[in-house]
């Protein structure tokens, strides 16, 4: 009798274990990044294309905007810190001859000029906080 009352016991006790370790598991960060989204409008208009960049000392991360919208998915999300934002957006149709026409994707004799301010993009004073939990929504509004 008594060494079954022992062997349920530890029985009872390597259950428990186990299942707290299961739930620690299951609740534990994956690998700390997190869902970034938010929206982009140009001169009070969603912005139709464009990339964001979210940029620190220890990592880069970014994702295309459409009609306005973006997000950069858990998957491939940012880890909580401050980050530095780049947004980007070219023209499509500055002629390659104009002295202007950087930054931005070249093709058949076309060099787009971004339609983004400086201090959005190559002199980019926006910064965010990524906090966790979040949610982390981080909306621009470029003039």
């Amino acid at each position: 009798m008594r060494f079954a009352y022992r062997f349920s016991a530890l029985a009872v006790r390597l259950l428990c274990l186990g299942i707290i370790s299961l739930m620690i598991a299951g609740c534990g960060k994956s690998d700390g990044r997190l869902k970034i989204e938010g929206e982009v409008t140009l001169k009070g208009v969603p912005l139709d294309e464009g990339v964001i960049e979210f940029v620190s000392d220890a990592t880069k991360s970014g994702t295309v905007i459409t009609n306005g919208k973006y997000e950069v998915p858990k998957e491939q999300g940012l880890s909580p810190g401050t980050y530095r934002v780049l947004i980007t957006a070219g023209d499509g149709r500055t002629p390659a001859d104009s002295p202007d026409g950087l930054p931005g994707p070249t093709g058949a004799n076309i060099v787009s000029k971004d339609r983004i301010p400086p201090e959005f993009n190559t002199k980019s004073t926006q910064e965010v906080t990524v906090k966790s939990p979040g949610p982390n929504k981080f909306d621009f509004k470029i003039p």
